[in-house]
Order: C-alpha cells, then structure tokens, then sequence
C-alpha cells in the first residue's frame, strides 16, 4: 500500500518535472532532444486534456495547461498534508 508520504514525494517531484518543462520550453525550443524529450513524455499527457478544451492557438499562442496542472497539484499537496 501507498503511504502518504510516498504520495506526498511523487506529488513533489511532479511538481519540479513540470517546472522543469516549462523552463526547458523557453529555452530549449527543439522538444525531440533531451532533456526536453524526456520532460514532454511525462508531462504532454497531462496537458494533453486542458490543450484539448483550451487550446493555446486560441488564445494567441499562450499555453495554460502547466499553471492550471500545477494548481491541481498543489490542491493534492494540498489534500495529502491533511492525512494522518
């Protein structure tokens, strides 16, 4: 079973890796080299259903779905601090 520390950790580490994506995203254009390759393998199918409602070409270019998925994350970091 899973503990809520062990959560707490992947919760954390996702958290990171998508800081670290948007960050590589800037300045690493070229998504198919790593360290980006890597990042967008974990992170596009996250994305993937906010960029289907939210498109970013509809909102002129501009690319919510990190910041909307780091606040998700921090509602489950959020959630995970109140468990025993």
């Amino acid at each position: 079973m899973i503990t809520a520390s062990v959560l707490m950790f992947i919760v954390r580490a996702l958290k990171w890796l998508i800081f670290i994506d948007v960050i590589l995203s800037w300045v690493m254009p070229d998504a198919d080299k790593f360290p980006r390759s890597f990042t967008r393998q974990i992170t596009d199918p996250l994305y993937a259903p906010i960029r289907a409602v939210l498109r970013p070409e509809r909102m002129g270019g501009l690319d919510i779905s990190p910041m909307l998925i780091l606040v998700l994350v921090q509602i489950m970091e959020g959630m995970l601090r109140r468990v025993p």
